[in-house]
C-alpha cells in the first residue's frame, strides 16, 4: 500500500512540474540516446496497461475492509473472552469458599438446574428446605441421600440429592473432637466439590450442583438407579453376568486412568471400593465419593504424598499407606486390583469367609488359588460353566499384578485398561 501511495506523490510531482515548464528541460538530439525523464522512468518500470488494471481494480479497498472486519471481530473475542474468565472467577471463588459464614449462593453445573421449572428446587434447597416428601435413597456417615425428579425439555430427569450434616460452626463451644470432625467433614466437602464440579467423563459420577448453607450442606448429582455396585452384587439383583463384569471392570479403569493421567491437576481418589462405584440404568459403573480425593499438585506430580493418617476402607487400602502414610496413584491402583479380585469371586475384604481361611485376606486367598491345582476355584460359583473361565483368571492374574506390595512393581492404571481391553469379551 506504501508503493501505491508513493507512485501516487511522484506522479503528481512529475506532472507540477511539467506544467510550470521548469528550466529542467530535456533536450533530445536524433542522433543521440533519448534521455529518460522520470515520469518516463517511472513508466518503464510500470507499464500503463498494467497501472491501469490495477487502478481500475483496487484491491487496496478489500484489503481494507478486511482489515475493519477482522479488527472488530478480534475485539468481540477479547471482550467475550474477558466475561468466560471473570464468570468462570467468581464461579471458582464460589467453590473454594463453600465453608465461609453466610456464603449460600449456590453453584450450578448443568443448564437443566436454570431451567424455569426447576427453579423452585433451587430455592428450596437454598432455604435449606428439602421438598416434602423426599425417598430417602441412602444413608452415611455424614448424612443421608434424596432422591428428587426434575423437568427438563418435557421429560422427568431423577437426581439425587445428598445432604451433608456439619456440626455447629461455633468452634468455642465444641469439644477439641467435634473440633476435629468439623474441619474434616469441611476439607471432605471441599475436596469432594473442587474436585467433582470441574470433571467430565462418562464414568465419574456428574456433580450438578452445590447448595451451601450454614448447617449442611446440599450435593445434587445424576441419580444412579442401580446403587452402588457392592449393593447389586450382595443382593444379586441384577443379575450381573460376566461380560457385565468385565465391562464394569473396563469403565473403572477408564475413570481412574482419566484421573491419573489425564486430569491436571492428578487426581488421587484414595477410597476407591465396589461402595464407590455406581451402575446407571445401563450398568455403566460411575466412581463417586470423592471426599477423600486429592489434587496432586504440580511440582509433585512424579513423587509421593504424605498424609497426617489413614484414609480409605480397610482391605482396599495400599500397605505401604497404612504403613509410610504416604501415597501415589498406585495406591489406587491396589484398591483397583482388590475390586478386580472381588468381581471374579463375588467376595469381598470384609466378608467372614476370609476369617476362616490360612490367608485372612482376599488377595492372598486369590494368589493360593491360582498356584493350587484347581485355581477356578476362586471364580464366583454363579458365573463358573459359562465358558468365560479363562477371562476370569486372566483378570484374577491383572488383580495381583495391581496388588503388589511394591508399588512400583504395579501397572499404571493406563496399562490395567490395556490389559483389561486385550481379554476377548
Amino acid at each position: 500500500m506504501e508503493y501505491i501511495v508513493l507512485v501516487l506523490l511522484v506522479s503528481l510531482i512529475i506532472s507540477s512540474a511539467d506544467g510550470t515548464k521548469s528550466k529542467f528541460t530535456t533536450t533530445i538530439s536524433s542522433s543521440a540516446t533519448p534521455i529518460l525523464t522520470p515520469r518516463r522512468l517511472l513508466l518503464a518500470h510500470i507499464p500503463p496497461s498494467s497501472l491501469g488494471r490495477f487502478l481500475a481494480h483496487p484491491l487496496w479497498v478489500g484489503a481494507s475492509v478486511s482489515f475493519a472486519v477482522g479488527f472488530a471481530l478480534g475485539i468481540v473475542a477479547f471482550v467475550l473472552r474477558l466475561l468466560s474468565v471473570s464468570c468462570c472467577t467468581r464461579i471458582r471463588s464460589a467453590i473454594c469458599r463453600p465453608e465461609e459464614p453466610g456464603n449460600n449462593t449456590a453453584t450450578i453445573f448443568t443448564p437443566m438446574l436454570l431451567d424455569p421449572e426447576n427453579i423452585s428446587l433451587i430455592d428450596l434447597l437454598s432455604r435449606s428446605h428439602l421438598p416434602c416428601p423426599l425417598e430417602v435413597i441412602g444413608r452415611g456417615g455424614c448424612g443421608e441421600v434424596y432422591k428428587a425428579v426434575l423437568l427438563y425439555r418435557d421429560r422427568a430427569v431423577p437426581v439425587a440429592i445428598k445432604k451433608i450434616v456439619q456440626p455447629p460452626a461455633n468452634a468455642a463451644q465444641l469439644c477439641r473432637d467435634d473440633s476435629k470432625m468439623l474441619h474434616h467433614r469441611t476439607r471432605q466437602i471441599r475436596s469432594e466439590i473442587m474436585t467433582v464440579g470441574r470433571m467430565r467423563h462418562p464414568n465419574l459420577l456428574r456433580l450438578l450442583a452445590h447448595l451451601p448453607q450454614p448447617r449442611c450442606h446440599y450435593l445434587v448429582y445424576e441419580y444412579m438407579p442401580h446403587g452402588s455396585l457392592h449393593d447389586v452384587m450382595k443382593r444379586g439383583s441384577p443379575l450381573l453376568d460376566w461380560p457385565c463384569r468385565l465391562k464394569i471392570a473396563l469403565g473403572v479403569a477408564a475413570g481412574l486412568e482419566y484421573l491419573h493421567t489425564v486430569h491436571r491437576p492428578k487426581v488421587i481418589h484414595r477410597d476407591l471400593k465396589p461402595g464407590n462405584i455406581l451402575l446407571d440404568g445401563d450398568l455403566k459403573p460411575r466412581i463417586a465419593d470423592f471426599g477423600l480425593a486429592k489434587l496432586v499438585p504440580g511440582d509433585a506430580i512424579s513423587g509421593p504424598m504424605n498424609s497426617n493418617n489413614v484414609a480409605g476402607t480397610l482391605g482396599y487400602i495400599a500397605p505401604e499407606y497404612y504403613q509410610t502414610l504416604s501415597y501415589t496413584e498406585k495406591s489406587d491402583v491396589y484398591s483397583f486390583g482388590v475390586i478386580l479380585a472381588a468381581l471374579v469371586t463375588g467376595r469381598f475384604p470384609s466378608d467372614e469367609f476370609f476369617q476362616q481361611t490360612d490367608e485372612m485376606w482376599v488377595i492372598g486367598w486369590v494368589r493360593a488359588a491360582l498356584q493350587s491345582e484347581n485355581p477356578t476355584a476362586a471364580i464366583d460359583r454363579k458365573l463358573v460353566g459359562k465358558g468365560f473361565e479363562e477371562q476370569m483368571l486372566l483378570v484374577l492374574k491383572i488383580a495381583c499384578f495391581c496388588t503388589y506390595d511394591d508399588p512400583n512393581e504395579r501397572p499404571s492404571s493406563r496399562d490395567a485398561r490395556h490389559m483389561l481391553a486385550q481379554i476377548k469379551h
